[in-house]
């Protein structure tokens, strides 16, 4: 929900308050996840971060999530998700 929500965010933007509202709620209930799993959540939240931050146009700092997503999924064992993020990062460099 919180990438999608995003996403929408970034190419809705008469809609865009209503995305980033639920992509920050996707945040919060990572956040609280990742408390009890860094394991299994970690990645994950640092990806809505980036994410979020990249839809309110703070490049720099999204990158720096991206990265620390990419490398908590590899460190974790969810290849998929690196991929994923590794996907979302090139996003990121091609408006750069």
């Amino acid at each position: 929900e919180g990438l999608v929500a995003f996403r929408m965010a970034r190419s809705r933007p008469n809609d865009e308050k209503k995305w980033l509202v639920k992509g920050e709620s996707a945040i919060q209930r990572y956040e609280t996840w990742t408390t009890h799993s860094e394991w299994n959540f970690e990645n994950k939240f640092l990806l809505l971060e980036a994410e979020s931050l990249f839809s309110q146009g703070n490049y720099d700092s999204a990158e720096k999530k991206y990265i620390a997503s990419i490398e908590s999924a590899r460190r974790h064992k969810f290849i998929h998700e690196q991929g994923l993020a590794l996907d979302l990062l090139a996003s990121l460099y091609k408006l750069r």
